[in-house]
């Protein structure tokens, strides 16, 4: 799948090299250009918004560094290397499954600290929706 960024490229090499070339009224031809210099703006801020990936591995890095404690000595499922989110589902999965071995309390704060990496997660999705700062 195409980023963002390489999508709005797409977009606005089509515009420059094939759509604008091959409009002949004047007022339409400089439009298909404009719209070409508005979505290179546009590509811009999509590049300068790279930093929530960063932030969002952080959040999820600091969720497996906080969870052994969290567990009290529980055994985390085993670990992979595999994408993040897919990791993440594994492990909700994992904690309902044990939730009557767990116990209660140690449920409910391995929860809640999953739940709170979640939130951060999704508060940096909502930063691209968000105005730019």
């Amino acid at each position: 799948m195409l980023s963002a960024h390489q999508l709005l490229e797409e977009i606005i090499a089509a515009l420059r090299n094939v759509i604008a070339p091959a409009i002949a009224e004047p007022y339409p031809k400089a439009q298909a250009y404009m719209a070409a210099v508005v979505l290179e703006f546009v590509a811009r801020q999509v590049e300068e918004r790279r930093d929530l990936a960063t932030e969002k591995a952080q959040a999820v890095a600091a969720l497996w560094a906080d969870l052994p404690a969290v567990l009290a000595g529980q055994t985390l499922p085993a670990g992979d290397d595999g994408e993040q989110e897919a990791r993440l589902c594994r492990l909700i999965e994992w904690l309902y499954a044990e939730k009557d071995r767990l116990g209660p309390e140690v449920f409910t704060a391995a929860n809640q600290r999953i739940r709170e990496a979640l939130r951060q997660l999704l508060d940096e999705e909502l930063k691209v929706a968000g105005k730019a700062e």
